[in-house]
C-alpha cells in the first residue's frame, strides 16, 4: 500500500511540474544567426547590432528574459505558436502584420545585393527580372524569400529554399546554385570566415531601397496586455531618449 501511495505521489509531482520556458512572464527570445544584426561571436555568446538594443530595452523592464538562437523556421514557429515570445530581427511585412505586436524599428535597414561566382562569366544581370534565369539560395519564409515569391520565382526551380544561410553559402561556394543574395558586410563575414579572397564573388545589382519595411521585434499574440505594455513603454523610450540607437 505504501508502495502505491509512493508511486501516486509522484506522479502527481511530475505532472504538476512546468516548463518555466513559456511560463509566466519570463520572456523567450528567439532570433536566427544573421550578420551583423544577430550572430554568434567567438565566444558563442549572441551578439550584434539588433540584440545590443532588445537587451537594453528588456533590461529596461522588470521582465526576465533569455535570448535563443535557431534556425529561422524554428524561431518562427514558436513566436506564432506560444505566448511570452520575442522574436528579433524580424521584418515587418503586410503578411506578418496581424500575427503579432510589433516594435518598430530596432536597426537600420541594409540593402540586399545579388552576387555571383566571378568565375562563371556565363551568368548575366542587369535588372531583377534576369534572376529568374538563374538558381538563387534563399532562407524558408523570410522576408527574401516572400519577396522572390512576389517576383513568380518557383520553389524548387529558380528558388533553392534552404534552412538557413550557412546551407545557402556553401551551396554557392561549390557552384551548386548561382546567385546569392546577401547583406555586403554578411557576405564578406562569411567569406572570411572560410578564408576566401572577397574577390572570388562579384555583386551584379542591389535591391531598391523602397522595398524594404522596418527591421522589429515581435511579441507572439498570446501574450499578457501587461507584458506586452511593459516592452512598449521601454522600446518608445529607448527611441525618444536613446536616439542613437541605430549606430549600435
Amino acid at each position: 500500500m505504501r508502495y502505491i501511495f509512493t508511486i501516486i505521489i509522484f506522479i502527481a509531482m511530475t505532472t504538476c511540474v512546468v516548463d518555466d520556458t513559456f511560463a509566466d512572464d519570463k520572456i523567450h527570445v528567439v532570433t536566427e544567426s544573421w550578420y551583423p544584426y544577430n550572430y554568434l561571436d567567438k565566444k558563442g555568446n549572441i551578439v550584434g547590432k539588433s540584440t545590443k538594443v532588445v537587451k537594453a530595452i528588456l533590461d529596461d523592464t522588470d521582465l526576465e528574459y533569455e535570448i535563443e538562437m535557431n534556425p529561422w523556421s524554428r524561431a518562427f514557429n514558436l513566436v506564432t505558436s506560444k505566448p511570452n515570445v520575442l522574436i528579433y530581427s524580424i521584418l515587418k511585412t503586410s503578411d506578418r502584420e496581424d500575427l503579432f505586436y510589433w516594435y518598430c524599428p530596432i536597426s537600420t535597414i541594409e540593402r540586399h545585393t545579388v552576387y555571383k561566382l566571378t568565375t562563371r562569366t556565363d551568368i548575366v544581370v542587369n535588372s531583377e527580372p534576369d534572376i529568374k534565369n538563374y538558381t538563387t539560395g534563399v532562407t524558408d519564409n523570410t522576408f527574401l524569400h516572400k519577396y522572390m515569391l512576389g517576383l513568380d520565382f518557383i520553389d524548387g526551380e529558380n528558388l533553392q529554399v534552404n534552412s538557413d544561410d550557412t546551407v545557402s553559402i556553401k551551396m554557392f561556394i561549390a557552384g551548386r546554385i548561382d546567385l546569392l543574395v546577401s547583406l555586403e558586410s554578411s557576405m564578406k563575414r562569411k567569406l572570411n570566415q572560410k578564408v576566401l579572397d572577397q574577390s572570388i564573388v562579384t555583386p551584379l545589382i542591389t535591391l531598391p531601397a523602397k522595398i524594404y519595411p522596418p527591421y522589429c521585434m515581435a511579441l507572439s499574440k498570446e501574450t499578457s496586455v501587461e507584458v506586452v505594455n511593459k516592452i512598449r513603454k521601454a522600446h518608445e523610450k529607448f527611441i525618444f531618449e536613446g536616439g542613437a540607437f541605430f549606430d549600435l
